[in-house]
């Protein structure tokens, strides 16, 4: 997670790394980001990690995460906010049909990237950036633990 978070912050200017497991309380029920950033064109992006392949169910936790964040922390002069899901594989059709419903921009991996609109596509670092980060990261030898 750490080789991440410092793979992330490589986007460059622009990247402000907001936290890693940010809780939000929802009248008691107690919820974690898993990663939070807010970029230049004044927008926050919410990133969730799987551990395994794209399950539909993903979307609508993402999809919260995202609405919280709106909710709780966008400003008025802040763009909307993009959530990505990152995780160990997809079947593009059954990512196509989770995504369709789906009103806030959102990103399975690489696999939707190209179709979010221009202007939320901006506020991300290119496809090209964000795979070489992650290759990079995960080739990084281990550091220990803090």
């Amino acid at each position: 997670m750490d080789r991440l978070v410092d793979t992330l912050r490589e986007f460059g200017t622009g990247f402000a790394f907001v936290g890693r497991q940010v809780r939000f309380d929802v009248d008691g029920d107690e919820f974690f980001v898993d990663l939070l950033f807010h970029v230049t064109q004044l927008r926050y992006v919410v990133v969730e990690l799987k551990t395994g392949p794209f399950r539909p169910e993903h979307t609508g936790q993402l999809g919260f995460y995202v609405e919280l964040v709106e909710d709780r922390l966008r400003q008025p002069a802040h763009q909307p906010t993009v959530g990505i899901l990152l995780c160990t594989g997809h079947n593009g059709t059954t990512v196509r049909y989770a995504l369709r419903s789906t009103a806030a921009p959102m990103a399975v991996a690489t696999f939707s990237y190209d179709e979010l609109p221009a202007d939320e596509r901006s506020a991300l670092p290119s496809e090209k950036l964000v795979v070489h980060a992650l290759t990079r990261a995960v080739r990084a030898p281990e550091r220990p633990e803090r």
